[in-house]
């Protein structure tokens, strides 16, 4: 079987290159989020700050008043920032991937996804070419015109890119506007569906 020619892989960085963190403090810390109605607040206020519409500190202030929270927004950063780990299955196969351009879209809170990856030490060009942070450019996944701006950005097209994300919405996102797409479990999982893809 002729394997698919790929120019670019488009990493998401929560659930993906680095675990714990957000998800596990909403889990933990914010048990009415997890209600059908909360998680239909929670994803207003998380488009709202991804966008840059609202500031991180913004965004912890309305989750202190909404979900009654009662923590402050410096301790709210400093538990989800403290708390991710990078995934080291992931971070020793990402810099063998480098015949294709390795890049980084993830949609961050606030600066936060900057602050990871200077902590773990991941943002230098051993892993990623390129970082496009959602709150700093106004755009986010999954909406297809954040996907275009970034392949636009690379300079392919979109049946040469891959995303990978932990959420099914984003790569159903990113597959409408013709990418391919790897819904990320463990990099054990992703180095298998890599097999299909010839990297140029």
């Amino acid at each position: 079987m002729k394997k698919i020619k790929i120019k670019a892989i488009i990493f998401d960085l929560g659930g993906v290159v680095v675990h714990g963190g957000y998800l596990n403090f909403i889990k933990h810390y914010c048990k009415a989020c997890l209600t059908p109605l909360g998680q239909r607040r929670l994803a207003r206020l998380e488009r709202e700050v991804n966008l840059g519409e609202i500031s991180e500190t913004q965004f912890y202030r309305e989750i202190q008043k909404i979900f009654g929270v009662k923590m402050k927004p410096a301790k709210m950063h400093d538990l989800i920032v403290r708390k991710m780990r990078t995934d080291r299955g992931l971070a020793h196969l990402i810099p063998h991937l480098k015949k294709a351009k390795v890049v980084m879209f993830t949609n961050s809170i606030g600066h936060m996804a900057q602050e990871v990856l200077d902590r773990r030490r991941l943002n230098h060009h051993k892993f990623f070419d390129k970082v496009f942070d959602s709150s700093d450019l106004h755009i986010a996944k999954p909406d297809a015109g954040a996907y275009r701006f970034v392949l636009h950005k690379l300079g392919i097209k979109p049946h040469e890119a891959i995303m990978v994300d932990d959420r099914a919405l984003n790569i159903r996102g990113a597959k409408r506007v013709g990418m391919h797409g790897i819904v990320y479990k463990n990099s054990r999982q992703f180095r298998t569906a890599l097999r299909k893809y010839e990297l140029v």
